[in-house]
């Protein structure tokens, strides 16, 4: 990259990360100010401002700044509201099992796909694939049917099931997987290596950053959904704390910015420790031979 495209480039990254930002900035902020500062802010009325020839313009004031810095919201979603927290642990008794079962069934596929050499893999892989391109509202309707025939509509296995077998991650870790040497299981076979030894002492160290990668991937993703709890799950208590959110406030403003700060930690937390694995994960996946 030359020096003038540079020169361009850098100032509109920022300029686009401070835009990404704006939104978690303002919903920080907001959660330590206490609740009429907050109700003022997003309910006052626009003032006027009276300018020559009789033009009026009218303006909002809004505060990103609080006046006073409180953590009564947080107090109040952690310790004076017990669903909060229950509702949190639906949304790991979901999203751990998913992530977990995942990983392994991803791997153990695209190392099939990988280094087993069968008849019409790549054809099945093509469906792969294109089970992977459908949008979610396209393959809801299956699932339901499915869960519906083994009687688990009703639980969080109609979600977690899906999730585990997922193409996505069979997709990721195959591409990932190719870019480990054929003459690595040629010499670990002449020295008598089997399939489940070049699995665990091959393939499990070589992807370690892409496991990462689909881990966070699988993690932030479940973490946030909404269509699949709103079909499968009945029972409010059972709901995860994605959809109740939209619920938590009860009149009280301030709490949905305390509990969105909560909420999103977890996935901030995740995507900032593992940002390198993520990025090298991430970058196997486009291997090409």
């Amino acid at each position: 990259m030359t020096l003038n495209k540079r020169f361009l480039a850098v100032p509109a990254l920022i300029l686009l990360g401070l835009l990404f930002l704006l939104p978690l900035v303002v919903t920080f902020s907001n959660s330590l100010m206490s609740e009429a500062e907050i109700i003022q802010n997003y309910t006052a009325k626009p003032d006027t401002f009276d300018l020559t020839d009789g033009i009026i313009e009218r303006f909002k004031r809004f505060r990103l700044i609080p006046e006073r810095v409180t953590l009564k919201q947080y107090y109040e979603v952690l310790l004076k509201q017990p669903s909060f927290m229950i509702l949190m642990g639906n949304s790991l008794k979901i999203v751990i099992p998913v992530t977990i079962g995942s990983l392994i069934v991803s791997m153990l596929t695209a190392y099939g796909f990988t280094v087993w050499e069968w008849k019409y893999k790549e054809i099945l892989f093509q469906v792969y694939v294109i089970v992977m391109l459908m949008p979610l509202q396209a393959v809801l309707v299956p699932n339901y049917i499915i869960a519906d025939m083994l009687h688990i509509k009703d639980s969080y296995l109609a979600i977690i099931l899906p999730g585990i077998f997922s193409p996505f991650g069979v997709f990721l870790m195959r591409q990932a997987m190719k870019s480990v040497p054929a003459a690595y299981f040629e010499a670990a076979r002449i020295d008598g290596a089997g399939n489940l030894y070049i699995f665990l002492h091959i393939i499990v160290p070589q992807l370690k950053s892409s496991g990462a990668a689909l881990c966070m991937l699988v993690f932030i993703e479940y973490w946030n959904l909404v269509e699949q709890a709103v079909v499968f799950i009945r029972d409010y208590a059972k709901e995860p704390l994605s959809v109740y959110l939209s619920r938590i406030a009860e009149g009280k403003m301030g709490l949905v910015f305390a509990a969105s700060c909560i909420y999103m930690f977890l996935p901030l937390w995740f995507l900032v420790a593992g940002q390198k694995n993520l990025e090298k994960g991430i970058e196997l996946s486009g291997v090409k031979q």
